[in-house]
């Protein structure tokens, strides 16, 4: 059984950074099974990708979500998205972490999603919450 004994849920991703810091709520992060299964699964991101990575958002608050126009039925809202700032993001980038990332969903048995954006990406292992059976690719660049 492991247990937090440094902050971290995973190797390479800490509490911290999970945590909504911004959110004017009391509560800005709650650990539920699929918040430690998508870490575990941006933890073997991270591994595959062999260099550190600046987290944008992971968790967020309902009211944060809405004050920074999220969509109301946002993965962030229940821990299960990661935004990831990428300022040099290549075309050869997008497609081997997009190739990854869905290697990693379909390893964990989860539908999960790439979108794409001008500062980086965002990672989220469950694109059912907008009724979606496959992987996903969203370019908004």
């Amino acid at each position: 059984m492991a247990y937090i004994t440094d902050g971290r849920l995973v190797e390479n991703f800490t509490l911290a950074e999970m945590t909504n810091k911004q959110a004017k709520d009391t509560i800005k992060l709650v650990i539920t099974p699929a918040v430690v299964r998508h870490a575990q699964m941006m933890q073997e991101l991270r591994k595959w990708y062999n260099k550190s990575m600046t987290v944008n958002s992971w968790y967020r608050t309902k009211s944060f979500n809405a004050s920074c126009g999220g969509n109301a039925k946002s993965p962030h809202l229940n821990g299960t998205a990661t935004d990831i700032a990428f300022p040099n993001l290549t075309e050869q980038h997008i497609i081997n972490f997009n190739a990854k990332w869905k290697a990693i969903c379909e390893k964990w048995g989860v539908v999960g999603g790439i979108s794409i954006y001008k500062w980086g990406l965002h990672f989220d292992s469950n694109s059912d919450v907008y009724g979606l059976t496959s992987f996903r690719v969203n370019d908004y660049r």
